[in-house]
């Protein structure tokens, strides 16, 4: 089989712009979660949340196209743009290799993790309606919320016209999301992927649909931002955070021809159901384990391999302990050997794009030598007796594999293995 590799990287977190404030703030043990002061919280319990403040849309876009855009759809253009230029695919100009190239920009796709979509933009304009009429709705509301709204701006504002996927699965949607994008690669349906997720749920009516999911911590009514509490004996529910990742993946050879930076190979990856609940995931944690399993196996990596598996980390009670109970299934004795990490505690689940930030903070993580740790991590809950990384991050003295999990609602499961490149060229920091 064709080994996939990546070769560009961009992210926006809330604590800023591109992978190095991501990785700095990780390191000095910063939260990223704040009041939450961009909508009135009054009807809400949760008024914390990992929102990235001062950002203005028109910095980095002309104000043409920003008027068409929910701010989901902006850090998708962002974070792509981003992952494209580092991947070297972008000229000086900001166009793509493939501009005006039919044949090439056919064989370029597109794979896009959200769960939301751009309500912010949908209450602002029907807003409009009711109070003033038909006439004061933007005529771009139509599209502009819709999840998909992110794959058909990409294709546009990069010429891409190969496959274009959207994909809906909670806090599974990016993993989803990179995984087919992975398999359209092997199957030769495409040369070049661009495969993330995006997310940006701070909006009266959105907050309001993720509290009555009751996946949110509780603990926010005083303003704490310690709430997240991965695995802690502390743990009621998750904190939301905004924000986006995109890579750039290829098949290997290719991006060797091409000498594009090779960051890591993704080597396995799978995809299960529990089949359990509309909402709750399965306690016993069996088909999640199998995500686990088959993703080593397709792999070629054995548990004793792993450097490090970064745990979807819900904090919500029965998550957290039937996740414990799944990576205990998956690696079997060697699951106590195992560091497990949940760096998003600080600044929170991004929900559609939740992986595809884990996901980038495990390339970093490998190239750095360092696990970074779980904060709020304080007392492990019971049942949850795993090596978790917490205090302050870790140094390891080889870093060559990653185990990345995701975990949607209604127990959908992903995991995904990175492995690190022989022989790759230094990573270069995605700006």
């Amino acid at each position: 089989m064709e080994k996939i590799v990546i070769t560009g990287m961009g992210v926006i977190s809330p604590y800023g712009i591109g992978s190095d404030i991501l990785w700095d703030k990780l390191m000095l043990g910063e939260s990223g979660l704040k009041e939450l002061t961009s909508f009135d919280t009054s009807h809400l319990q949760c008024h914390v949340g990992g929102q990235l403040q001062d950002f203005r849309s028109d910095a980095y876009l002309k104000p043409r196209l920003t008027r068409k855009l929910d701010r989901f759809s902006t850090f998708g253009l962002l974070s792509a743009q981003l992952a494209l230029q580092h991947a070297g695919l972008l000229d000086e100009e900001k166009k793509t290799r493939w501009n005006g190239q039919e044949e090439k920009s056919h064989r370029v796709g597109i794979t896009v993790g959200n769960n939301l979509g751009g309500w912010g933009f949908a209450e602002r304009e029907l807003r409009h309606l009711w109070r003033s009429g038909p006439r004061d709705v933007n005529p771009h509301m139509a599209v502009a919320w819709f999840p998909a709204a992110v794959q058909g701006n990409l294709s546009i504002h990069f010429g891409i016209k190969g496959i274009g996927r959207t994909f809906l699965s909670d806090r599974a949607s990016g993993a989803l999301a990179l995984i087919h994008a992975a398999e359209c690669l092997q199957r030769g349906r495409a040369d070049i992927m661009l495969a993330g997720g995006t997310e940006a749920p701070f909006s009266a009516y959105a907050a309001l649909c993720y509290e009555t999911s009751g996946l949110m911590s509780q603990q926010t009514r005083g303003r704490s931002t310690a709430a997240y509490r991965p695995f802690d004996r502390e743990h009621d529910g998750l904190i939301a955070g905004e924000g986006a990742a995109f890579f750039v993946l290829e098949r290997a050879q290719d991006a060797q021809k091409r000498g594009a930076p090779i960051l890591a190979e993704i080597a396995g990856w799978a995809s299960t159901n529990d089949g359990y609940d509309f909402v709750k995931p399965a306690p016993d944690g069996v088909r999640y384990a199998a995500a686990m399993t088959e993703a080593l196996r397709k792999a070629g990596a054995q548990a004793e391999e792993l450097d490090c598996l970064f745990a979807a980390g819900s904090a919500v009670p029965e998550e957290d302990v039937s996740e414990t109970r799944a990576i205990h299934l998956a690696l079997g004795e060697k699951a106590m050997q195992v560091p497990v990490s949940v760096p998003k505690a600080a600044f929170g689940n991004l929900f559609g794009a939740a992986f595809a930030v884990d996901m980038a903070i495990a390339l970093l993580a490998m190239r750095q030598r360092v696990i970074p740790s779980t904060p709020h991590l304080e007392q492990p809950a019971p049942e949850c007796d795993l090596d978790y990384v917490r205090g302050t991050p870790r140094s390891i003295d080889t870093f060559d594999y990653s185990l990345i999990n995701a975990r949607g609602i209604g127990g959908a499961n992903a995991s995904m293995v990175l492995r690190r490149w022989e022989g790759e060229a230094a990573l270069e920091q995605a700006r």
